[in-house]
């Protein structure tokens, strides 16, 4: 029997949801870094306390109301503190005693950001500041999850399982990865043959090649040509190249991306700008827990004796996506 799309996990947007693509930037807050940061290590390699599809299951069991209602950010805070508490790491005992702790150190309030807005009335998933206001101007109250997830942190610290510089070298690591990267490997596609051959056959051995890392999962990069374009999604989630292209925009990770990527890809190419030739066609490529992709864009006419670096202020973020192509010289 088919499956009717209300019957569809409340998470797998598949289609379901048509909104504009909300594209405005938005720099991460140290608590959202922070999150990131603790999520990375207790699923790492040394650690691995738990996996990705472990801390999607515990996001996705959710209602639906709840789900696209918290912040990107405060669900892995919600999946990691929830995880750590089904494989006994920590006790729920432990974690609101800490958190009264907080709370009567005052460790619950933050200086209010500059320009922060307390709306949150919006119908797609969001990242701005989930703070409480408190009556003293310019402070804030943090939200039951970001304390929770202040109290996660410092029981890993006293515990060993974590340390505070570890925390610091993972945000530092993330803050210094971004779309330059990425363009190094593409403008190194662009202008040797044999490594583009190379990055086709095994992207995550040839982005080593140039220093870069490969990311814990399969890195595979998808060239566009005159007659296809690719275009990048995760439907489920949020799965990105980091390695190479830093923490997902805000816009990648909106239920109307993630819903409309896949449904009406030429539509969104449009919202971005790119209209393609009717001959052109989309392919559509869903990362997952296993696999990430790096779009690499057509090289732009007209750029022929161009250096590397003059090469790389071509390729963007959003180009090694899909929903771009190449700056035009």
């Amino acid at each position: 029997m088919t499956q009717r799309p209300d019957d569809l996990p409340t998470h797998d947007v598949a289609g379901r949801f048509a909104a504009p693509i909300d594209q405005n930037a938005h720099e991460p807050a140290h608590w959202e870094k922070e999150a990131d940061a603790i999520r990375l290590l207790l699923a790492d390699k040394k650690r691995h306390i738990f996996t990705t599809d472990e801390s999607r299951r515990v996001q996705e069991a959710l209602d639906a109301e709840t789900y696209w209602k918290l912040p990107y950010y405060e669900r892995w805070i919600h999946g990691f503190s929830s995880l750590l508490k089904e494989k006994d790491v920590l006790r729920e005992a432990d974690l609101l005693a800490e958190e009264a702790r907080l709370r009567a150190a005052g460790e619950d309030k933050v200086e209010d950001p500059p320009g922060h807005h307390h709306d949150h009335h919006h119908d797609h998933d969001h990242d701005d500041h989930p703070y409480q206001e408190d009556d003293d101007a310019g402070i804030a109250v943090l939200s039951p999850l970001q304390l929770r997830g202040r109290a996660v942190r410092n029981l890993l610290i006293a515990r060993g399982i974590l340390t505070a510089e570890e925390i610091r070298a993972q945000i530092e690591a993330m803050d210094s990865r971004g779309e330059h990267l990425g363009a190094r490997v593409v403008v190194r596609a662009w202008t040797d043959p044999a490594f583009a051959v190379r990055l086709a056959a095994d992207a995550g051995a040839a982005v080593e090649e140039l220093g870069l890392s490969r990311g814990e999962t399969v890195l595979t990069a998808l060239f566009n040509t005159p007659e296809v374009h690719n275009l990048v999604v995760c439907t489920l989630c949020s799965c990105y190249p980091r390695s190479v292209l830093g923490r997902p925009p805000a816009w990648y990770k909106s239920r109307a991306y993630r819903a409309r990527a896949v449904r009406d890809p030429r539509g969104v190419l449009a919202e971005f700008g790119t209209a393609l030739p009717e001959g052109t066609s989309i392919r559509v490529h869903d990362s997952n827990a296993e696999l990430r992709y790096l779009v690499v864009p057509r090289r732009p006419a007209g750029t022929e004796g161009w250096d590397a670096a003059k090469l790389e202020q071509l390729v963007t973020r959003d180009a090694m996506i899909g929903v771009t192509e190449s700056r035009q010289p």
